[in-house]
């Protein structure tokens, strides 16, 4: 901070330099609308009004340089001061990531912080895959979640969800026509919001490695992707066998076993890279996810992956496990070793196809920052709950953006923060749900901040306090919390998708509410009893006497 804030008047005057970004354009215009600002364009000689704030925005198309004074592709400087405002960016994507600062930065009461920032990221792609097994989501969940990462300055998403067959066993057909509109929505959507899509396809169950002719089938399709908005293309072959081909000519060329697989799997992505290479005319944006994508140190197959892959093709890891508890600097710099080429670490969290009946709404954590900056892209599979999602995707996006400076549960009350707009009710749910919510494999307490609520509640019962003490009201409020999740979180997508586990909570919450109106009774009759009798009066001073 470097002063008191700054009004924002009714107008503002958007000065923006020929070379800047019209999709950050077209967002500070929206930005400024929606704090019910007039925006005006002055142009050529034309002064702005007196009194409005003067936005200036513009790019720097060559960033690099000294780190001291120039900025990475994608970094940014903001400044904001009394009667002005000035964003530039660094590269094609700097502009866009300052109006997503200036949108974080405007208060309700309509003043920014007096402020300069110099911001970069820390990890060159960052985003989310939709790879989980399970119904993927609708063409609605995805444009949303688009904006989303557009908002958190993401910039990839991978289109890969598990059960769509056209990836899969039927790659080789293209999409119906409904579907490939679709893609071209979420293309010009993906643009808005800088974000690059990428296409993941397996057809390892499904191809002769040694077919030229099944080489160019897939090629087609990739050109048919690219063609609908897709720019960059993963090849997966995790479940490849080491020893059964779909074609005699396979077993012929390669033989069997895991380097026969590693050969076979290299020669088709050498193709594909080829090709693209050639068509394009520009780097190749190819990834394998290998058969070995999460086992630890050198194999034969890892061996003979890297002896035979091109140099310009990524390969995708998971870290050491399928779900690592953490994944360590010296863990990626091994497998990038073992592999010989550049990593793109696919995390599967918060995935939960593996365990449908959780959610997992924890912070992202236990990956040290060299995994971000050592990766050449930093991707969390998604869960099957687009919006509930959004939690630990939002702590992922802070960690890929600045790894050192990363605070996990800081980051993980602002997503909570941003999930609830405003809303003081559903903020106080969410924190709810999603601290009932947290564990996982990255951390096993569960509704930690429940307990100390209830370790205090039991230290002020067992000091004989009166009822209604501090802890036992701080304790009922939660409970009250829990018991009001269904009807605070209803009325839309988020309330629907997590709807088993809000009501789960309620059920909790209402037990609790009982047990402490238990206790309190409990107590009050204790009170009440002045000491051990013997016969009718005991009988009438525990309420529970007889008449003979």
């Amino acid at each position: 901070m470097t002063g008191a804030p700054v009004p924002v008047p009714d107008e503002v005057a958007l000065l923006a330099g020929a070379d800047a970004d019209p999709y950050a354009v077209r967002e500070l215009r929206a930005l400024f609308g929606e704090a019910g600002v007039h925006v005006t364009t002055p142009s050529g000689d034309e002064r702005p009004a007196r009194g409005a704030l003067v936005v200036r925005a513009q790019t720097e198309r060559r960033p690099g340089g000294d780190p001291r004074h120039s900025l990475p592709s994608g970094g940014y400087r903001l400044t904001v001061e009394r009667g002005s405002v000035t964003l530039t960016g660094a590269g094609e994507d700097g502009l866009f990531h300052a109006v997503q600062t200036l949108r974080q930065l405007l208060r309700a009461d309509r003043t920014l912080p007096a402020v300069t920032v110099r911001d970069w990221p820390g990890t060159a792609v960052r985003g989310i895959a939709e790879g989980f097994y399970g119904t993927p989501w609708t063409h609605r969940e995805r444009l949303e979640q688009l904006d989303f990462l557009g908002r958190t300055k993401q910039n990839r998403y991978l289109y890969a969800p598990g059960d769509d067959l056209y990836r899969q066993a039927r790659w080789r057909e293209p999409y119906p026509a409904g579907q490939r509109a679709q893609f071209r929505e979420l293309a010009e959507r993906a643009r808005r919001n800088h974000v690059a899509l990428g296409w993941a396809v397996a057809p390892g169950q499904a191809m002769c490695f040694s077919s030229d002719e099944d080489v160019r089938a897939l090629t087609r399709k990739l050109d048919a992707m690219r063609a609908l908005g897709f720019r960059s293309f993963h090849l997966q072959f995790q479940d490849v066998s080491y020893s059964e081909w779909h074609c005699g000519a396979d077993a012929e060329r390669f033989g069997s076993g895991p380097e026969a697989a590693a050969r076979a799997q290299a020669r088709v992505a050498n193709a594909v890279a080829r090709h693209l290479a050639e068509r394009y005319r520009e780097p190749v944006d190819l990834t394998v996810m290998p058969t070995e994508y999460y086992q630890d140190g050198s194999t034969a197959y890892r061996r003979a992956l890297a002896r035979t892959l091109d140099k310009d093709v990524q390969v995708a890891w998971t870290g050491v496990g399928v779900v690592p508890r953490t994944i360590t600097g010296r863990e990626l710099a091994e497998a990038r070793r073992v592999f010989g080429h550049r990593l793109v670490t696919l995390d599967n969290y918060p995935v939960n196809d593996y365990a449908p009946g959780r959610l997992f709404l924890g912070p992202y954590q236990g990956r040290e920052p060299a995994v971000a900056t050592g990766s050449a892209a930093l991707l969390a599979n998604a869960m099957e709950q687009p919006e509930a999602s959004r939690i630990p995707l939002f702590t992922t996006a802070d960690y890929a953006w600045n790894p050192r400076a990363y605070r996990p549960g800081e980051s993980w009350r602002a997503a909570i923060d941003a999930l609830a707009g405003g809303d003081e009710r559903r903020e106080e749910a969410l924190a709810a749900l999603a601290g009932n919510d947290a564990s996982s494999v990255l951390e096993s307490r569960e509704s930690a901040y429940l307990r100390p609520l209830i370790e205090a509640f039991w230290r002020e019962h067992a000091a004989g306090e009166p009822g209604d003490g501090t802890a036992e009201r701080r304790l009922r409020e939660a409970f009250e919390v829990l018991a009001g999740l269904p009807e605070r979180l209803a009325g839309d997508g988020l309330g629907a998708e997590v709807a088993p586990w809000s009501r789960k909570l309620a059920g909790y919450g209402e037990a609790g509410r009982t047990a402490l109106r238990m206790l309190r009774a409990q107590r009050a009759g204790t009170r009440r009893r002045p000491g051990r009798r013997t016969g009718a009066s005991a009988g009438s001073a525990s309420g529970c006497g007889r008449r003979g």
